[in-house]
Formats: structure tokens, C-alpha cells, sequence
């Protein structure tokens, strides 16, 4: 996944160790991540318009589904079938390269066979199978947006199956809890201030967090700068540009770390005011945006009504 994780937890009534949840993660990977030749979505991603593979892989399936569920929630600003996008602007699995001048032409193209409403899957049981299907040889998906978040539920509900009640899992910043921490008190989690010059340690947020999973998604981190333009990791699905959000950070508090994943990047693309509207009608997420309207470096915030009960700090409200 190219990023860290933190699994700190009570053992449950079957001992679970490292070397456990390192082999869970790699058999994970080779699922679900487009930096592997062999994984699933690779052969997917390489094929011409249909890919089987064994109905043994439990992943790829769930992440496929949940990914329909929130593209037609966003109505398209989450679309797993940005792929060829990510690979054009640097941010992919393809050898990284800057843009100086986006290619209209060319990202119209793209856009013609960016469809995700037309890439469906089907399961054969008897047969042992799981069929992914496409339109066009172009098309290819990439779950970077959502994976991680499911990753971390993986390894939770992996820890649950052995008994424990008590965890915390975060990979790569993305966070499930349940129960209590060492100290008998809810897991204290931070949110990162968001700012290009900002260390890991410095938190804009804390909140207290017991079972839930939640995800932050900005743009400060993840970008780079050509010809006096800066390029960021959240594309626009539905033009094919990479434009500033006026979000510079967006955090998801959910049951599940993939539904807290997958809509804290939608809600990037989405900007303030829909992404807001969204996140009210839908029911059991909560959402925190950080913003700097006037661009001073003075941070503002909008949120749910049902994020501000996971506050432990409330500077800055």
C-alpha cells in the first residue's frame, strides 16, 4: 500500500500475531492493488473486456459493490474508473510524470470510456468465479480511493473473529476502533492540520472514537507543482481536470472505514456546499470540512450535526 500502519489491540480468546496480519494484508493486495502485475485488478485492468478470477478472492467484490453505491451517491464525482486519469496526471501506478499543459483532447477521450455505470460483475458459484466485465480495452479501475478504508475493516473484523474487543487499526491514517484503549478510555484520534508545511504530529482536531471507522482525504499532501500550476490527487470525474477543491481536508466518521473512505474522497471532488448536503441525508455518516475561504491560513470548518459529539477538543468551534 506504500504507507504505514498501527494495529494496537487486546488479544482475544485465539493469540493473533504480526506475521498474521502481514500475510492477511499481502493476500489483500493481491486483490486490490494496481502496483501488482498479478493482482486481480491488474489482469482486470490489462484485459480486453472480461476478466474471471476465483470466487476465493474475497475482496474485490465488496469493494466493487460499495464503489457502485457511492458513485451514484456522489452522482459520479467518485468513480473508480478514473484510472487512466491518475496514470496521465502522475499519480498512478505508470512510470510519474508532471503535466505542464493538460491535453483537452486527450482527456475527453479518456472521459468517453471513464464509465463505471458500464462495467458490471457477475458471480458463478458453481463454476467457482467471479466475472468482471467492461466495454471498452482502455477502461481500467483503480480502488486507491476507497481500498485502504477497507483494508483497515479486514484487519478489525480479522481481530473481532479471534476474540478481541478492544483495537485500534490505522493504515496509513485511516481508522477503525472499537472498545477502549490500555488506559479504559475511548481511542484518541487526530486529525491532521492541513497545510503543505504541517508535520504528521501537528493536529488540527482531536476526537474520542469507539466503534467506528473514519478517513480524512485532502489535497496538501499528495501533489505536485509544474510551470507555477499546482496538480493534485483528487481529479474532477466528470471533466477529467485537476482543479483546487475548496475543501482542504475531509474527514468521514462511519461504521465501516471503506464507506468512511470512499465518500471522505468523494466529498473532495464534490466541493463544500454538495458535499455537505450529501453527508446530511445520509444516514449514520458524519463529516467534518476544513476550509480557508479567505486563504490567510485561517482554517474555518462545517460540519454534521452528529460529528461534533465525537469532539475531545473543540478549539477553533
Amino acid at each position: 500500500m506504500g504507507t504505514f500502519y498501527n494495529i494496537q489491540f487486546e488479544q482475544g480468546s485465539v493469540p493473533v500475531s504480526q506475521t498474521e496480519i502481514d500475510s492477511l494484508l499481502e493476500i489483500f493486495n493481491l486483490s486490490l492493488s494496481t502496483y501488482i502485475p498479478e493482482s486481480t485488478i491488474s489482469k482486470f485492468n490489462k484485459a480486453d473486456s472480461v476478466y474471471c478470477y476465483a470466487i476465493k478472492d474475497t475482496f474485490f467484490e465488496k469493494v466493487f459493490m460499495k464503489s457502485k453505491e457511492i458513485y451514484s451517491q456522489s452522482k459520479g464525482y467518485f468513480n473508480p474508473a478514473i484510472m487512466p486519469l491518475v496514470n496521465y496526471y502522475g499519480f498512478g501506478y505508470e512510470k510519474s510524470k508532471k503535466v505542464e499543459t493538460p491535453d483537452t483532447s486527450y482527456i475527453r477521450e479518456i472521459l468517453g470510456y471513464m464509465r463505471f455505470e458500464e462495467m458490471n460483475l457477475s458471480k458463478d458459484t458453481l463454476a467457482g468465479e467471479i466475472c468482471i466485465f467492461k466495454k471498452h480495452k482502455p477502461a481500467q479501475l483503480d480502488f486507491s480511493a476507497i481500498a485502504k478504508g477497507y483494508g483497515v475493516d479486514v484487519v478489525a473484523n480479522y481481530l473481532e473473529n479471534k476474540g478481541s474487543k478492544h483495537y485500534m487499526v490505522e493504515i496509513g491514517g485511516e481508522v477503525r476502533t472499537k472498545g477502549e484503549n490500555a488506559e479504559k478510555k475511548p481511542w484518541v484520534i487526530g486529525i491532521n492540520r492541513p497545510s503543505d508545511d504541517a508535520s504528521l504530529q501537528e493536529v488540527e482536531l482531536l476526537l474520542a472514537l469507539s466503534g467506528v471507522g473514519m478517513a480524512t482525504s485532502g489535497n496538501y499532501r499528495n501533489f505536485y507543482e509544474s510551470k507555477g500550476q499546482k496538480y493534485a490527487h483528487i481529479i474532477d470525474a466528470l471533466t477529467g481536470m485537476n482543479r483546487p477543491s475548496d475543501i482542504l481536508s475531509t474527514t468521514v466518521i462511519a461504521a465501516d472505514c471503506m464507506t468512511a473512505d470512499g465518500y471522505a474522497t468523494a466529498f473532495m471532488a464534490m466541493g463544500l456546499d454538495k458535499s455537505l448536503e450529501l453527508a446530511k441525508n445520509i444516514e449514520g455518516l458524519e463529516a467534518c470540512f476544513i476550509y480557508d475561504e479567505e486563504g490567510d491560513g485561517q482554517f474555518e470548518f462545517r460540519m454534521t450535526e452528529g460529528f461534533k459529539k465525537y469532539f475531545l477538543v473543540k478549539e477553533n468551534q
